[in-house]
């Protein structure tokens, strides 16, 4: 079961998944699969991705559950 996590928000709103790719050297397939919360983002790839899209946050903040609004689960 595909959950919503806060970096998939992001990607839906500014389309990032194959810049995030190309930014990170992550497959394309993959940053979809850690995006959509089907496969751990680990801490390597997690930082990666957070520096990817800027986030100014814990990196792991961009990968909780958040409902509807945006808000934490």
């Amino acid at each position: 079961m595909e959950r919503t996590l806060r970096i998939g928000r992001i990607c839906e709103k500014r389309g990032t998944q194959a810049m995030i790719a190309k930014a990170t050297g992550i497959s394309r397939p993959a940053v979809s699969r850690i995006v959509r919360g089907l496969e751990p983002p680990y801490p390597k790839r997690g930082k990666a991705i957070a520096a990817a899209v800027g986030w100014a946050g814990d990196w792991r903040e961009l990968f909780e559950e958040i409902d509807e609004d945006g808000g934490q689960m």
